[in-house]
């Protein structure tokens, strides 16, 4: 029969743990989103917070070993010490490599767009909706940060068109730089509106694209109205299967004709009655676009999808049990593997449905529903001895004997040693 146990320096040293291991995690999150594969990020975020928090809670069992005895203290530190970056770090940086693979996998068979179609509207009246041209600057930001693997077009129009940049890759800081250089020499806000015509040079340029297994999105933003064959405009768009989104600013009858653009060839419609706004609504429509990882906020259409749901659920489930086998590797203990195991499977559990549910409601911002999450999984995993009994038979410490053979202090989390595990 097994005995419940629980650490209170255990518990405080968690969430210490957990915490730390959120702050890094959250700025490899801002500083190589984008930058790097995802695959590699989330190998990073679970493999180091698994470290931190390994190193906390072994820590905790150094200073008071309530769950080990004072006889694994005397003979296990050095070897809990040499186990605890390959039982951490390395085992959650390549489990994370692969479920972040697994998550990546387009189960919806659509795949993501890396060929961004801008489409600027630059007639006469933009001079009144956008007077310190913030569509602009927008652009440009969105520019910035692109993936390295996307390739961008722009075309401005008003009765006629004007490719500003045809397709290009954006695989390094001096191409970005080519793009922002060519939004900054435009010209004027001047003439009439022809959104049919922009339409019709934007599919000439994705048609520019050689590698047929490249997605594009167009990007359509204007403060006009024109007459458009929108069978026939869009015929191209919808045999490719290629989304129009539209930005709509400041124009009710130009809007409702963009909104069914964007209805009729599956993207979003956007209102903006500021200008300012515009860069929010393009780093909206950019995300949507981009692959989705585990602990982030699924874009477009996937976001409410019932696989992905629980295909993220089950994985953070798993890495919660890998985490507490890897404390059970460091402890050299296969009894509190088990109880660790199960605990921090029930942790990966609640850690997933706080991350599925959380970053799908949007009431919190995401970084909160990554520290809820986190917290739940440092936190339960420390108490897993208390919720699973520790199982195995246990002996007394015989170095704690004295001459008389009465013992002076009981070991009795110490099992019976055994070649491996103990």
């Amino acid at each position: 029969m097994g005995e419940r146990k629980i650490s209170g320096l255990m518990v405080l040293l968690s969430v210490l743990g957990g915490v730390v291991g959120f702050v890094i995690g959250e700025l490899l999150l801002s500083q190589l989103e984008g930058n790097i594969s995802p695959i590699l990020l989330i190998a990073l975020y679970y493999g180091q917070f698994a470290l931190v928090v390994g190193f906390f809670i072994f820590l905790a069992e150094l200073i008071s070993p309530d769950l080990n005895g004072i006889g694994w203290r005397t003979r296990y530190t050095r070897q809990g010490w040499l186990w605890l970056v390959p039982a951490t770090f390395v085992m959650l940086f390549a489990a994370g490599a692969l479920f972040q693979f697994v998550y990546g996998l387009d189960l919806n068979k659509q795949g993501r767009a890396r060929n961004l179609i801008m489409v600027m509207d630059v007639s006469g009246s933009m001079n009144e909706t956008d007077p310190k041209r913030e569509s602009i600057q927008a652009a440009k930001d969105l520019i910035q940060r692109m993936d390295k693997d996307m390739k961008v077009a722009v075309i401005t129009f008003n009765h006629q068109t004007n490719i500003l940049q045809p397709l290009v890759p954006l695989n390094n800081q001096a191409a970005k730089d080519s793009v922002i250089a060519a939004l900054d020499g435009f010209g004027d806000f001047d003439g009439q509106t022809d959104i049919g015509l922009a339409l019709n040079q934007a599919v000439e340029q994705i048609g520019l694209e050689t590698d047929a297994d490249r997605k594009s999105v167009v990007i359509l933003v204007s403060d006009g109205y024109s007459e458009v064959n929108l069978p026939a405009t869009l015929s191209p768009f919808l045999k490719d299967r290629i989304a129009i989104h539209t930005i709509g600013m400041n124009s009710t009858q130009g809007s409702a004709l963009l909104e069914e653009i964007s209805k009729q060839t599956g993207g979003s419609f956007y209102e903006v009655d500021k200008a300012q706004l515009l860069s929010g609504v393009y780093d909206q429509i950019y995300k949507e676009q981009q692959q989705r990882h585990l602990v982030g906020e699924r874009p477009g259409e996937e976001q409410a999808s019932a696989a992905y749901a629980a295909l993220r659920i089950v994985l953070i489930a798993i890495i919660g049990s890998l985490l507490g086998l890897s404390l059970g590797i460091i402890f050299d203990n296969r009894h509190l593997a088990f109880s660790f195991g199960i605990g921090g499977l029930i942790a990966g559990l609640l850690a997933g449905l706080i991350l599925e549910f959380g970053l799908r409601s949007s009431i919190l911002p995401n970084w909160s529903d990554r520290l809820l999450a986190d917290l739940a999984l440092a936190v339960l995993l420390s108490i897993s001895s208390l919720i699973i009994p520790i199982k195995g038979k246990y002996v007394l410490n015989e170095s704690a004997r004295n001459l008389s053979g009465r013992a002076l202090h009981a070991d009795p989390y110490r099992p019976k040693s055994s070649k491996g595990f103990r």
